[in-house]
């Protein structure tokens, strides 16, 4: 983590020393990390942000170099794309604008620690979770009241590519929220090192000869605040 610091002023020079925060927060703390604890919260969410990026775009590319293909001609009636209908495609693509969308914000919040750009990614992701759910228990309901053996067996493998995709981002979701989290203790430990740097700043004074007696400079009002073994004051 790096340090804040704070100005002491000797003469007309003006010299930056360090404030050591990290004796009351720890950046690198295990609350802040996933995975077993070998990646940071933040640089999850930001690999999260670029997977999603990726299969987004990916996907967007895939689905209209079909839809060129199908509006000249060039593919069979009875192709995929041509069974959609153009409410269905237009509801895609807005989709997709809005996933690209959302992304974008988390990574420019992300990137810039400012982190009501990741509340929108949060909202939808939780909105797409509960769907998520919701589609579950459709399948559950399916397997109780099952058609055929060939629907059974469809039934199954929805089922499960929905149970997967629903629990992976719910993860993602707690990622980016612990993230959401970071950032604000983030914010509160630097408005707190600009209070500390501020308050130094002031109680700061150079030797004062008084008469024949040199007043020495008191102790740093950050060690006499953050240290642990405090010792009484003496002239």
């Amino acid at each position: 983590m790096p340090k804040l610091t704070r100005t002491s002023v000797r003469g007309g020079d003006r010299r930056m020393d360090d404030v050591n925060l990290d004796d009351f927060w720890n950046a690198d703390a295990d609350k802040y990390k996933c995975c077993c604890r070998t990646f940071h919260v933040v640089r999850a969410s930001l690999f999260i942000a670029y997977a999603q990026m990726l299969i987004t775009f990916v996907f967007a590319l895939f689905f209209t170099f079909y839809y060129i293909q199908a509006i000249n001609g060039r593919l069979l009636q009875d192709h995929w794309i041509n069974q959609l209908g153009e409410r269905y495609i237009s509801s895609l693509l807005f989709a997709v604008t809005l996933q690209l969308l959302l992304v974008l914000l988390l990574v420019h919040g992300i990137r810039t620690e400012r982190r009501s750009f990741l509340l929108p990614f949060i909202v939808f992701s939780l909105i797409a979770v509960l769907l998520g759910f919701i589609q579950i228990g459709n399948d559950l309901f399916g397997f109780m009241h099952p058609s055929s053996l060939a629907h059974l067996m469809y039934d199954n493998n929805q089922f499960f590519s929905h149970l997967i995709g629903t629990l992976f981002q719910l993860w993602c979701v707690a990622t980016v929220w612990r993230c959401y989290g970071f950032l604000g203790d983030k914010k509160v430990v630097r408005h707190i090192g600009e209070q500390l740097s501020t308050t130094q700043m002031a109680f700061h004074y150079d030797d004062i000869p008084h008469e024949y007696i040199t007043m020495s400079q008191p102790p740093p009002y950050a060690d006499t605040v953050i240290s642990i073994d405090k010792e009484p004051l003496t002239t």
